[in-house]
């Protein structure tokens, strides 16, 4: 008979059990997955700056172009945080900031349309001024969305403000573009080319 009670001698706890085996990792992606995982964040960079390019080369400005890419931005910055969120609860409030975020940026970016400040805004400072919205936009986004990847890419289009400020030819601004791209490419791929092994 055992014993029960207040006097009576505690039973050892049951040992540990055994750790199962870990769970598979994931299997290696090819460099095409991993080209294929990346693209957005390229498609990113390469938008923006495809952006910029085309109002260079362009006589008058057009918002349309930004009109359409500012929400896929939107888009993508959603799809970058969407695992992340704990809930659906989270997810609907990453839906409702991106895009109260993204909707704040666009009409700011409008605003440097306006012919009252087209009137202001010497050479090249509209391209300059979008490319500098663009780069705050989508690295904030980054930060709420919990994408050290879109944080990367604000980060990267900030980066290019200045070296966009100082070329004084087109033609240089799209090969300085499609350089910056590639590298940003190039350094995604081995992040996580390192991260896989």
């Amino acid at each position: 008979m055992s014993e029960t009670g207040p006097g009576a001698p505690a039973t050892p706890p049951p040992p540990p059990m055994p750790a199962g085996p870990p769970p598979d990792a994931a299997p290696p992606r090819s460099l095409t997955g991993e080209i294929i995982g990346q693209a957005p964040y390229i498609l990113m960079l390469a938008g923006a700056f495809g952006g910029v390019a085309y109002a260079a080369f362009s006589t008058a400005p057009s918002a349309l172009y930004w009109k359409i890419l500012t929400p896929c931005f939107g888009l993508l910055c959603v799809v970058a945080g969407w695992a992340g969120a704990p809930d659906r609860g989270g997810r609907i409030r990453l839906v409702w900031t991106q895009a109260a975020h993204w909707a704040a940026f666009l009409i700011a970016m409008l605003l440097l349309f306006r012919p009252e400040v087209q009137a202001v805004m010497p050479g090249r400072s509209t391209e300059i001024g979008l490319l500098l919205l663009l780069a705050l936009g989508t690295f904030v986004a980054g930060v709420h969305a919990g994408s050290w990847r879109i944080v990367a890419v604000g980060a990267l289009l900030a980066v290019s403000v200045p070296l966009l400020a100082f070329v004084q030819q087109t033609a240089l601004l799209i090969v300085a573009a499609l350089v910056l791209a590639g590298a940003t490419a190039a350094a995604f791929l081995w992040t996580a080319a390192r991260a896989r092994g």
